[in-house]
């Protein structure tokens, strides 16, 4: 491609198509952030802009679907006749972006199909609309142990669809799945080649059009039995940061094999010697009866289900037997298990660390190149007329990118020229990737109502002592007061019922009317948050007020327990004052608060709400993998645990005695929600062998019921589980660095910032030497946009605002 070629006015567009570009576009665009086709067409004039800008985008974001000779670039010269093309491709291109949270709720919405829709073990039936799962599910009476009116099909009553509803919903979200892979095509300016490019995007985009002509193919030949399966695998194409976490389980998994072979090894052996050493003896007929039996039981035991019970026959008659069982136990669980842990820590760790050298590396390559596309003259500098070009591209073609205002680009082009030279080398130039991650705030955007409308009041006396007590210690140490008050009396008024006393509830409590004590109480309550939710969004502004989770928190339990009290007070049918009590009983979570006062409790505190997010990726994994075996299981088990005394499976049930004595009718897999619970159960361990018992004694299949379980067990309990531990682990210690840093001093940057915890303060008249024209306070914050843990705000804060030596020697 002839890169230096610049885009004159072959760019222009006839008036027909700018009217019709200019009226899709505004749709795009926010009210107060109008789009300028003119302003666009001046900066694309400059050669390079416009793939320095898409350069720019992927350094920010971390990753890059394709190289540019991957992409199509509406902005090169060779592509420059090309108008209507290009337009649609640009177009096309911000629809691929705006509409991914939608392709995102399509999918979801496919994966989350089966829960709702009827199993596909009982759709075969008369009934068009639900084969014979409805009247399967439905039906109650005696059952095969003699209980009186139960389910006969244990199920969680969670289908609610028929099939042709199911359907429907399932080949709408596949439409607009192919709809989003042609738009891709569109912005891939309708070049096959492009759209399959070798790497991830030839992958991702063959993947999705293999799935969903999967899904079509299914409903036409009226064959569904694989398409939860497809339809999980169509979700996980669009998760890009699940994608990470599942390529960094699937790494870790020959490490823990190694491990597991040498568990395997020293099982082996110790069943072997088991069953000798046991042989002709109680033990030998509970636990050893043969070699793989042997295997299996220790291989429970190494999942703690069955210890100490496996040894108490042996252990009871001899008691150095206790020796075979402890020695096998401090081998396998207390040092094999934690080694795997230890191995899977150590391989986060390493990913972590290669993520970020990753993202490093490919910053600085993809911000060099994007330098070198704008340095037309090679001169190591850029003017800031280009770099203010660039950001014209940033701002309307690119919507990763947030939307920026002609104020905040003349401050980041401030913030890139360190030495105060009105242009940019290539060291500042590399500081772009952190800039645009920067979200900027003017100070002015904290300012209150009363503030603006009511500027005597807001400046009287009387006011401002106000907002002093609002703002004080004092007022959140008596909000804690009143919930801790709060707390006392809903504890006294339920301790009847909290110390198992019978307890006969006063009919006045249900009739609508405040005419009892507790509900006269409760409605004071009510009223006193309310007051102080008032009053701190009145003194503080709404967007203060709104950027704290606790106060968010607050506030929603606090409105939420206004309207219920106003539905139930308010003259209708309903009168339940229980509504109340439930909202009241949310409201001790706000004790909370008084917890975080301890530094201990708040760091906690702050550490979790910075991991819950980051950890959102990992956790999808291990949904994916139970979802899988859901879906698994109900293939192969579903409708074989049931209760009907018409059906042989159910009497042969009987004879699993631990699954009947402990009542585990409700832990099959005759839908998707029942199954998922079975394997939550798994992952907790405790009991899992008397569910496991029941589907080996219906199936008459022992050993593919056992490697069922057994499947799950190691990728799920000792493969994501030890994933997720890992993830906490590590991210813990790197998140309590960064809340340490947080909690530093007050640091001024060369009179150029002023950083308290992680925000800076800065004046923005001037920035590193460099006059912006805007005459305001703003505030600053960096915005990671990967979400992994690592990002020390203060360091990037500080380098940012840091001037170079040149521009410190000038001033």
């Amino acid at each position: 491609m002839d890169e230096s070629t610049p885009l004159t006015s072959n760019l222009s567009l006839s008036t027909l198509a700018v009217t019709k570009l200019n009226k899709g576009v505004r749709s795009f665009r926010s009210s107060n952030q109008s789009f300028s086709l003119r302003e666009r067409q001046r900066a694309l004039r400059e050669a390079g802009v416009g793939q320095a800008a898409h350069l720019c985008r992927d350094a920010v974001l971390g990753y890059q679907d394709a190289p540019y000779d991957g992409s199509y670039d509406p902005y090169s010269g060779e592509n420059q006749h090309q108008n209507l093309r290009n337009e649609i491709s640009v177009v096309c291109g911000r629809l691929v972006v705006i509409l991914r949270g939608f392709a995102l709720v399509a999918n979801w919405t496919l994966f989350l199909l089966a829960i709702f829709e009827p199993p596909y073990w009982c759709r075969e039936g008369d009934n068009k609309y639900y084969g014979d799962c409805k009247e399967t599910f439905d039906l109650h009476g005696t059952t095969a142990d003699g209980e009186q009116d139960r389910q006969l099909y244990p199920n969680s009553g969670s289908f609610m669809l028929t099939m042709s509803q199911s359907t429907l919903i399932e080949l709408s979200c596949v439409g607009f799945n192919f709809f989003y892979i042609l738009l891709k095509f569109a912005d891939d300016g309708f070049i096959p080649r492009l759209l399959f490019f070798p790497g991830y995007k030839r992958l991702t985009h063959l993947s999705q059009i293999i799935l969903i002509a999967c899904i079509t193919a299914g409903n036409m030949v009226k064959n569904t039995i694989f398409n939860p399966f497809f339809r999980m695998l169509l979700l996980g194409t669009y998760l890009r940061k699940f994608q990470r976490e599942f390529r960094t389980f699937v790494k870790m998994i020959p490490r823990i094999l190694n491990v597991l072979a040498i568990l395997a090894v020293i099982t082996i052996f110790y069943a072997w010697f088991g069953v000798v050493m046991f042989y002709d003896s109680p033990q030998s007929r509970i636990a050893f009866p043969s070699l793989s039996e042997g295997i299996w039981t220790l291989w429970i035991c190494v999942t703690t289900a069955n210890y100490p019970d496996v040894m108490m026959p042996s252990y009871n008659e001899h008691r150095f037997m206790a020796l075979y069982f402890v020695s096998y136990m401090l081998f396998s669980f207390f040092y094999l298990m934690n080694l795997v842990l230890a191995v899977a820590v150590n391989s986060y760790d390493e990913s972590i660390s290669d993520r970020r050298k990753h993202r490093e590396q490919l910053s600085r390559e993809l911000l060099t190149k994007a330098f070198e596309l704008l340095d037309h003259e090679k001169k190591n500098e850029i003017s800031r007329n280009t770099v203010m070009n660039v950001m014209v591209i940033l701002n309307q073609d690119i919507p990763e990118i947030s939307k920026l205002s002609h104020d905040e680009r003349s401050i980041f082009f401030a913030m890139l020229d360190k030495d105060g030279s009105s242009t940019i080398n290539l060291d500042e130039f590399l500081l772009f990737g952190k800039v645009l991650l920067l979200d900027l705030h003017a100070q002015s955007e904290y300012a209150t109502f009363v503030e603006i409308n009511l500027p005597k009041i807001y400046n009287s006396k009387c006011y401002q002592r106000l907002c002093n007590i609002v703002q004080s210690n004092n007022f959140e140490s008596m909000v804690d007061f009143i919930l801790i008050l709060n707390a006392v009396i809903i504890a006294i008024q339920d301790y009847p019922i909290l110390s198992g006393q019978d307890v006969t509830e006063d009919p006045k409590y249900n009739d609508g009317y405040i005419d009892t004590v507790w509900e006269s109480i409760e409605t004071l309550f009510t009223i006193l948050y309310l007051v102080e939710a008032m009053l701190k969004i009145m003194v503080n502004g709404w967007k203060k007020y709104s950027e704290s989770g606790r106060n968010l928190f607050d506030f929603v339990i606090t409105v939420v327990a206004a309207i219920a009290s106003a539905y139930v007070y308010y003259p209708n049918s309903y009168s339940n004052s229980n509504l109340i009590k439930f909202i009241v009983m949310a409201r001790v979570l706000r004790l909370g608060r008084v917890l975080f006062t301890i530094d201990a409790f708040r760091m906690i505190g702050a550490i979790s709400l910075d991991i819950i997010p980051a950890a959102a990726s990992v956790f999808t994994v291990l949904l994916f993998i139970a979802y899988f075996f859901s879906w698994l299981g109900m293939m192969m088990f579903g409708g074989l645990i049931t209760r009907d005394p018409r059906d042989p499976t159910a009497v042969k049930l009987l004879e699993a005695k631990d699954f009947v004595a402990n009542e585990y009718w409700a832990n099959n897999f005759n839908d998707m929600i029942s199954g998922l619970n079975v394997l939550f159960n798994l992952l907790v361990v405790n009991n899992w062998t008397e569910c496991e018992i029941g589907f080996e004694v219906v199936t008459d299949r022992k050993w593919i019921v056992r490697f069922f379980f057994f499947s799950f067990h190691v990728l799920g309990v000792i493969g994501i589980s030890n994933v997720i531990t890992s993830f906490i682990i590590n991210a813990f210690f790197q998140q309590m660095k960064t809340i340490e840093q947080r909690k530093g001093w007050e640091e001024s940057i060369e009179g150029e910032a002023i950083i308290k915890g992680p925000e800076a303060f800065f004046d923005t008249s001037m920035v590193t030497g460099t006059e912006t024209g805007v005459k305001t306070m703003y505030i600053a914050r960096i915005r990671p946009r990967h979400l992994d843990v690592e990002t020390d705000e203060r360091a990037e804060l500080r380098d940012l605002f840091t001037r170079t030596s040149t521009c410190d020697e000038s001033s």
